[in-house]
């Protein structure tokens, strides 16, 4: 009930505002950054390497661990059953801001923003076991994993010295809409190459603050950070869809549940069911540097 009660508050004074924006006194904005995930949204090791592995499928009552003469890498259990494996990344964002009083003290802001978060995370090799139905075969295998947000943010900022026209901070609150993207790739030969995507969109908030410098009437730079609640409305759970080597459209699944997989397993073997899913809290911090652009837009007055 207080998110909703801050999500309506935040709506009602960006309308109340509205009226009163000052059109031809726009800040435009540039950044990039660092963006770090928090709570859920941060993993460990989405691989795990181990000479053993265990096979449950609940469905045909199997319950068997193998152990290889080999070290095999497997997609971790943990990654989208219990967290969404992030890591350090890549931030860019533009950010368009409209003076609200005559002392350019109260702003509306509207933003869209990149982040790559797995941007410093190398591609990851190993073995994997194949079954077939008469012998069990070791082929190489390279894994590759991304995860991105689009995000569009619309919201009110405070910067309570602007009028000085020199150094200004500043703490803003936005709505948040977030089109999340996760990708998981393997590859075992040049011929055998496939994907797992998991494409969702979540209504959040996000609260910023920074500091403004001036350098003359026309621009000046930014340091800033910011704190994003990532999925506060619309989570779900599939429970009827699959995470399966060539799906494109899987859902994020941060509500708590089960869900059907073939991802975890070795080549050849029948899918996993009623694998166990965890709510997930996606939340991540981001510090930028940006330019900031204050644009002549004078208007003619009328005779």
């Amino acid at each position: 009930m207080k998110i909703k009660l801050l999500f309506l508050a935040l709506v009602l004074t960006m309308f109340s505002s509205f009226s009163y924006a000052q059109f031809d006194k726009p800040v435009f904005q540039l950044g990039v950054g660092l963006v770090n995930p928090d709570m859920q949204m941060r993993g460990n090791d989405y691989l795990s390497y181990t000479n053993q592995f265990r096979y449950v499928n609940q469905v045909l009552n199997v319950d068997t661990t193998f152990t290889l003469p080999y070290q095999i890498a497997l997609v971790d259990s943990s990654l989208f059953g219990k967290n969404m494996g992030a890591k350090t990344g890549f931030y860019i964002n533009g950010t368009a801001k409209i003076n609200v009083d005559k002392y350019d003290v109260f702003r509306l802001v509207g933003s869209l923003s990149f982040s790559s978060f797995n941007s410093f995370q190398p591609t990851k090799s190993g073995y994997i076991p194949v079954f077939t139905t008469t012998y069990i075969q070791q082929r190489p295998i390279d894994y590759d994993y991304s995860l991105n947000n689009f995000g569009l943010a619309l919201g009110v900022e405070v910067a309570p010295t602007a009028f000085t026209k020199v150094v200004s901070p500043f703490v803003g609150a936005n709505l948040t809409f977030n089109f999340l993207n996760a990708k998981l790739s393997r590859t075992t030969g040049p011929n055998d190459s496939t994907s797992f995507n998991v494409t969702d969109f979540r209504m959040g908030l996000n609260l910023n603050a920074g500091v403004e410098f001036r350098v003359n009437p026309q621009w000046g730079f930014v340091l800033g950070a910011k704190y994003d609640f990532g999925n506060l409305l619309f989570k779900n759970i599939d429970r009827t869809g699959m995470y399966e080597w060539g799906r494109t459209n899987a859902s994020i699944n941060d509500e708590e549940g089960y869900y059907t997989a073939n991802i975890y397993d070795p080549l050849g073997l029948p899918y996993r069911s009623n694998v166990k899913n965890e709510a997930k809290t996606l939340n991540w911090a981001t510090f930028y540097i940006g330019v900031n652009f204050y644009p002549s837009m004078k208007t003619t007055p009328k005779k």
